[in-house]
């Protein structure tokens, strides 16, 4: 199996990534050995070249409600990648600040208050905090 570079969905998905994540994305996507590729692919097509680019919700939209779900779902550094992304989508400290509020309701105290952690040091890393 081999990388689906001649798929438009790949591609577009390809240019969303390189957006939202910057290169090191693009490079882990361009070094995906055999046993990756399949995932890359999916994630890749799915994800980013059909789902990321529908008309509908800004990037910024989308941004924050990946962010809460990734809070929900205790995932800690795809929370960190998309609170930086956020911000990169137009999101202010204060937009973030509203979504983990909102999402703390529904996941719980603790879950929030780890959360918001590691919110506050993804900003710190971006200078945006």
């Amino acid at each position: 199996m081999a990388l689906k570079t001649n798929d438009p969905a790949f591609q577009a998905g390809r240019e969303m990534r390189k957006a939202l994540f910057g290169e090191a994305s693009v490079e882990r996507l361009d070094t995906a050995d055999d046993f990756h590729e399949p995932l890359e692919n999916y994630v890749t097509s799915a994800c980013f070249g059909e789902t990321w680019t529908r008309e509908g919700l800004t990037l910024r939209e989308r941004s924050l409600i990946t962010m809460a779900i990734c809070a929900a779902l205790n995932r800690h550094i795809p929370l960190k990648r998309l609170v930086k992304c956020a911000v990169t989508n137009g999101a202010t400290k204060e937009d973030i600040r509203e979504t983990l509020l909102q999402t703390t309701l529904y996941i719980g105290v603790a879950g929030g208050v780890e959360s918001w952690g590691l919110a506050a040091e993804a900003l710190k890393e971006i200078d945006a905090y």
